[in-house]
């Protein structure tokens, strides 16, 4: 086995518990798989801005995957690679419909995060998960009206923070043409996530459309994931893990588990498969 390409999921994968930290044996690993030449890259569900305080801790880093698979940047160049936006018609079709919903979202668009002022005022720790908060609070802009700021572009992502199991259902049968995944379960009330991407925005196809642009082939390529947004990267690559902390989609999705992210799962998969330690 050759791998040329190593993809790896942020929170609850490559990130430790608590969402902050990259244990220094993910980062050694990542630095010494890139020193062998091979070509290394984080797949999120965040926004470029959400992303930008971890990647001094990564300099070597080769690319960046984020909202899912919307936008895939080539950090040496500073170029976007590709991206698949969720269109204007499309974006006002799914404004309308969370009209008729008291919910917490925001949108992810050209790198950053906004929330309508209905949403803003909802956005607490008593109403969100703590540790989306905490990423969130500090970055988070409150405009009047969404569908204003975009204008006529699209959009990366939009992301209801709020939701109970019931609520998805009903959004889901009443949006079509969208990729839809969550990366934190409902724990408690409306304390579960759904995310909305472009039908084509998966991290899956962002990984294949990376992968077509280096020449590199499925069987080359390892993945890491833990969450529902993982599934399609990890369905795809040859040499995909779970982490052991990982929902059941991604053990299912995945050939292969590996340990927790606070144990270094990351590590410990890339030092046995591609190391041969």
């Amino acid at each position: 086995m050759a791998i040329k390409l190593i993809v790896t999921d942020l929170d609850g994968t490559f990130l430790n518990s608590n969402h902050v930290t990259i244990p220094q044996e993910n980062i050694d690993a990542f630095k010494k798989a890139h020193e062998m030449g091979i070509k290394v890259a984080v797949a999120s569900g965040r926004t470029k801005i959400l992303t930008d305080y971890l990647m001094p801790q990564l300099p070597f880093l080769d690319y960046l995957i984020t909202s899912n698979g919307a936008i895939t940047y080539d950090l040496k160049t500073g170029e976007i690679v590709c991206q698949t936006l969720i269109d204007n018609k499309k974006s006002i079709e799914i404004f309308n419909t969370l009209k008729n919903y008291d919910l917490i979202y925001e949108i992810y668009y050209n790198g950053d995060c906004f929330m309508n002022k209905e949403s803003y005022k909802g956005f607490t720790p008593e109403n969100v998960a703590p540790h989306i908060y905490k990423l969130l609070s500090n970055f988070i802009k409150e405009v009047p009206d969404l569908q204003a700021l975009i204008g006529s572009n699209g959009i990366e992502k939009l992301n209801i923070l709020t939701l109970t199991p019931e609520q998805r259902i009903e959004i889901e049968n009443k949006i079509s043409d969208v990729a839809f995944a969550s990366s934190f379960p409902v724990t408690a009330g409306k304390n579960g996530n759904l995310e909305m991407t472009d039908i084509n925005a998966t991290k899956g196809f962002a990984v294949k459309g990376l992968a077509d642009s280096l020449g590199i082939t499925q069987n080359e390529i390892m993945c890491f994931g833990d969450g529902e947004n993982d599934c399609p990267m990890l369905q795809f690559a040859d040499f995909s893990f779970a982490m052991e902390n990982g929902n059941e989609h991604a053990k299912k999705s995945a050939k292969f588990v590996t340990d927790t992210n606070d144990n270094g799962g990351v590590a410990k998969a890339i030092k046995q498969y591609v190391f041969g330690e």
